[in-house]
């Protein structure tokens, strides 16, 4: 169930994308990348992930508008983590939740945490 839920993260650092996805995996889940918004975007329509994991800050597009654009064409329980190198002011955060953003990551973030909430959010999204 939740243990084979399909991932994309989308992110600029190709480190911290394989870094995550190497741990998310031996976690159980099923994870695919994205360097940019526009493979992004691409990548959800094909592999319509129940989990996207996106940087706010990407060279071609904000990860705001990524979230919007996921948002009106993913199936309802889609959960949308945003993640973010820096602070965000509450406007910031609020503007994401109301885009459509389920959770906010501070990086660095601690990878179990984070397994705890994508199943949390998972199991609400079902539910």
């Amino acid at each position: 169930m939740a243990d084979s839920a399909k991932l994309l993260i989308i992110d600029d650092d190709a480190h911290l994308r394989e870094s995550l996805a190497e741990v998310l995996e031996l976690e159980g889940f099923e994870c695919h990348q994205a360097g940019t918004a526009e493979s992004g975007l691409e990548a959800a329509k094909k592999l319509n992930p129940q989990v996207v994991i996106m940087d706010i800050q990407l060279p071609d597009s904000s990860g705001f508008q990524i979230c919007q654009e996921l948002r009106k064409r993913s199936p309802k329980g889609t959960v949308l983590i945003m993640m973010t190198g820096r602070f965000l002011s509450s406007e910031e955060k609020r503007q994401g939740f109301d885009l459509g953003a389920d959770e906010y990551l501070t990086k660095p973030f601690d990878l179990a945490e984070l397994s705890i909430r994508i199943r949390q959010l998972l199991s609400r999204a079902r539910a």
